[in-house]
């Protein structure tokens, strides 16, 4: 058995958006009404400066992380974090076929992940190869940005989670991500 290492995947509400998905009070009063039970803080998350420092704790507190965020904020997430292949620092992609149109002319179907990987988990052979692209839909649970099981897999794959480890679901929403933990569980073992 390995080093054991601590991980976290964030999905916060996105930058920008957080206000019109749950309401200037961050619960039940915009267009996501009653689907942010466990985001009452979320319109904090319209914030550039929440961002950084969500960023700042998960560099500070955790070996390896995982950013869920949209395309439009990706450029403020690099300009927070030093962008080498040798930090551990990678975008990866998770393409959408079935994205819904936001009234915009341009139909978004991906969505960036912003992952660090630790170094002991970064080189060939130090885990299974994995693609940083994901192809699959997003799940119709009436929960505004839960991500399907398939995506934390994924997510944990790249990032090189293995049976020891330990894995925080920061911001727990619809309970997607622990329910794929579970499944990882199943697979690996314990964390």
């Amino acid at each position: 058995m390995g080093e054991s290492l601590t991980y976290c995947i964030a999905d916060p509400p996105y930058l920008g958006r957080a206000e019109r998905w749950y309401g200037p009070s961050g619960c039940g009063h915009g267009n996501g009404e009653g689907r942010a039970s466990s985001h009452e803080q979320a319109y904090v998350f319209d914030s550039p400066d929440t961002h950084r420092q969500l960023v700042e704790t998960l560099q500070n507190d955790f070996d390896g992380w995982a950013i869920a965020m949209s395309v439009h904020s990706l450029s403020t997430y690099l300009s927070i974090v030093e962008t080498d292949s040798r930090n551990g620092i990678r975008v990866a992609v998770w393409n959408k076929p079935t994205a819904i149109t936001s009234g915009s002319r341009i139909v978004n179907n991906w969505e960036p992940v912003l992952l660090k990987v630790p170094k002991s988990r970064r080189g060939h052979g130090k885990g299974l190869t994995c693609h940083d692209v994901l192809t699959c839909n997003p799940p119709r649970n009436g929960f505004i940005g839960a991500k399907p099981v398939e995506w934390t897999l994924w997510v944990m794959q790249m990032l090189g989670v293995q049976d020891q480890d330990s894995v925080l679901d920061m911001f727990p929403g619809s309970g997607m991500v622990t329910k794929a933990m579970t499944v990882q569980e199943l697979q690996l073992g314990p964390f």
